[in-house]
């Protein structure tokens, strides 16, 4: 069974939503991991004419460790990184946003 949060219709869109942890490059493996899997089912499941996941990330309140906030030598700070990392794994197979 599969139950994905919304289903749009009209846009042959379903979303999802993932309240996940990116305070660690584990937590991030595992979140990207988990959503292909979870998308690749969920297109299984539903009508064909949805084809197209949009996967939402819920960081409200995520504590990033004091030595994480720190800058790396691109200029991008750590919960930066982390999203660019999961938007490049997440991009051939979902649109992603990340709601703060």
């Amino acid at each position: 069974m599969f139950t994905p949060e919304f289903i749009n219709e009209e846009r042959g869109e379903f979303v999802l939503v993932a309240n996940h942890s990116l305070a660690s490059p584990e937590s991030i493996r595992l979140s990207i991991a988990y959503n292909i899997a979870r998308i690749s089912w969920g297109l299984s499941q539903l009508p064909p004419h949805i084809q197209t996941c949009r996967v939402v990330y819920d960081i409200r309140g995520q504590s990033i460790p004091d030595q994480a906030q720190a800058l790396d030598i691109r200029g991008q700070s750590i919960p930066d990184q982390a999203q660019a990392l999961v938007r490049q794994a997440l991009e051939q197979v979902a649109i992603v946003e990340f709601r703060s």
